[in-house]
């Protein structure tokens, strides 16, 4: 396993657009997340703030990480499609490498990028969480911990479904219009079945992830319990969290592990009878 991250990261690290994406993802990320911590709302009876405390920040950091998880998928896209383009798996077999050991260094690449992912979001949720908390204890710092995890497994899913997709089309640009046009075309079909009021949207494969970490309830930050009581009773607009993802955040989990799993195993397959 070690020699064949070495193997990976000989062809990453001397890449320049690998350091120059993920300088811009780095670099946005450090910017929203400081912009978003700079906002304020001076109205009574409301505490944004409630956002970037523990425990809840966990599930915000959590959250707003996981848009970064598709520039992530389009990076492992380019770098999946260098590999075809440059025909290096086809010189890695030459030089000795199984297939199967060309998909295992690739699946360690996907498990080091969400494990990289992790830990900044952990990071983050850590300094966020005692820069906004005043009063502080181990079960109020690490009771909402689980999020970050889900991060992780979330990171892991798309970037499967990117690997997926990369493996199969060859084409860097090809497989990054289809990855996104996948991506849009999910909403379009949610949203008509949301419509329907048919429930089959929550179990396909970006809501799924995305449902690992959902964004904290907005009644969290309504601190006047009449006004949060009123809210809670309005029939127009929600603000607490999915009660599909409440109900079932077990059977999500399973699901994103198992469409986890699936998009990896056909790339595999894919790869073993692929001409590289």
């Amino acid at each position: 396993m070690k020699r064949l991250i070495q193997i990976e990261l000989s062809k990453i690290l001397p890449y320049s657009t690998f350091w120059v994406l993920s300088g811009i993802a780095f670099g946005f990320y450090l910017f929203f997340l400081f912009l978003g911590t700079q906002i304020n709302v001076n109205f009574e009876g409301i505490d944004i703030h409630v956002y970037l405390r523990f425990p809840t920040v966990w599930q915000t950091i959590a959250y707003y990480s996981g848009w970064y998880n598709l520039l992530l998928a389009l990076l492992i896209i380019i770098l999946v499609g260098n590999e075809f383009n440059f025909k290096t798996f086809r010189q890695n077999v030459i030089d000795g490498l199984s297939r199967t050991e060309l998909f295992v260094s690739k699946l360690s690449i996907i498990v080091l990028f969400a494990l990289i992912a992790f830990v900044i979001a952990f990071l983050a949720a850590l300094i966020v969480g005692f820069l906004y908390t005043k009063e502080l204890s181990a079960t109020l710092v690490f009771s909402n911990i689980r999020y970050i995890f889900l991060y992780f497994i979330q990171a892991v899913g798309i970037l499967s479904i990117a690997f997926f997709i990369g493996v199969l089309l060859k084409n860097i640009a090809t497989s990054i219009v289809i990855f996104i046009g996948v991506y849009i075309f999910e909403l379009i079909v949610r949203a008509f079945f949301a419509i329907a009021s048919i429930g089959l949207g929550q179990y396909l494969p970006f809501n799924v992830f995305s449902n690992l970490c959902d964004a904290p309830s907005l009644n969290k930050m309504i601190t006047n319990p009449l006004i949060k009581e009123s809210l809670e009773n309005s029939d127009q607009i929600s603000f607490t969290s999915s009660p599909v993802a409440e109900m079932n955040s077990e059977l999500n989990i399973v699901l994103a592990i198992l469409y986890l799993v699936l998009f990896l195993y056909f790339s595999y397959r894919i790869l073993m009878r692929r001409d590289l």
